[in-house]
């Protein structure tokens, strides 16, 4: 009797332990998963602007800057680009283009040209679906969009990673794409993601070092040079209020005065 006892508290000893492991692992996982997959990082959460979300508080809180800017979508809905244009400090708007190797943003044309007449300078974007084939998302991208002189370089905006390629692959993938349209316009993409994203994929890879980037970092405490030395763009914030659009929109600034913004257009 004793000894068959011991057997039962050995195995009831045996299971706690194990389960004391499982949450061990458990919890190790959930952090690192915060920490380097996740869309924004815990401490960049906390660190996020809470102030009033007009475009102009913004552009009081960041009195280190200048030149400020928006990017939109079909999800803007009709835009009064005669009143975004009226707001004091923007500039500049990217204008979603395409997205994977079919789509084309609805409201891409009439943004495009209603922005250009209210001398708004112009970048037109394509969302990069990682799960699709890179060159036929680079001729959707070439076939929609024309670019002129006054108007930003293309840019590539990839926010995911891949469902059926690892890392290297979905890079090969990108380099492509960013190489195609490049040497169709004749201009250096901008790449466009986030802080997570540009550590895993682009940091270090010499292969990316010359295409300027435009982060996505809701982190107001530091801007992006921390992040990734070449940034040009900051886009901070996807509550911005601004005239002339219903809801919310992404508010963007560019690291330069606008003298140097019209000098990093296509000439």
């Amino acid at each position: 009797m004793p000894r068959r006892k011991s057997r039962r508290n050995k195995k009831k000893n045996n299971f706690l332990v194990g389960v004391f492991i499982f949450l061990l692992i458990s919890i190790a996982a959930a952090t690192v998963y915060l920490v380097f997959f996740s869309g924004n990082s815990t401490t960049e959460k906390k660190e996020r602007y809470t102030g009033d979300t007009s475009f102009q508080s913004y552009v009081m809180h960041f009195k280190n800057y200048t030149v400020f800017g928006i990017d939109v979508s079909e999800y803007q809905a009709s835009i009064d680009w005669k009143k975004v244009a009226s707001e004091k400090s923007m500039y500049f708007v990217f204008i979603r283009a395409t997205a994977g190797n079919s789509k084309t943003d609805r409201n891409f044309i009439t943004n495009w040209y209603a922005a250009g007449e209210q001398k708004l300078i112009r970048g037109a974007y394509h969302y990069y679906r990682p799960n699709e084939n890179s060159t036929g998302q680079a001729q959707r991208f070439i076939e929609t969009v024309t670019l002129q002189k006054g108007d930003l370089p293309p840019v590539l905006d990839i926010e995911q990673y891949s469902h059926v390629q690892n890392k290297n692959s979905l890079k090969t993938g990108l380099l492509n794409w960013l190489e195609i349209v490049e040497k169709h316009y004749q201009q250096t993409p901008i790449i466009y993601t986030s802080p997570n994203i540009y550590r895993s994929m682009f940091n270090g890879d010499k292969r990316f070092e010359k295409y300027p980037v435009w982060i996505s970092s809701l982190n107001v405490s530091k801007e992006p040079s921390h992040i990734a030395a070449q940034w040009k763009f900051w886009q901070f914030s996807h509550e911005g209020k601004v005239a002339g659009i219903k809801g919310k929109v992404d508010i963007d600034l560019f690291v330069g005065t606008y003298n140097d913004l019209v000098n990093f257009t296509i000439h």
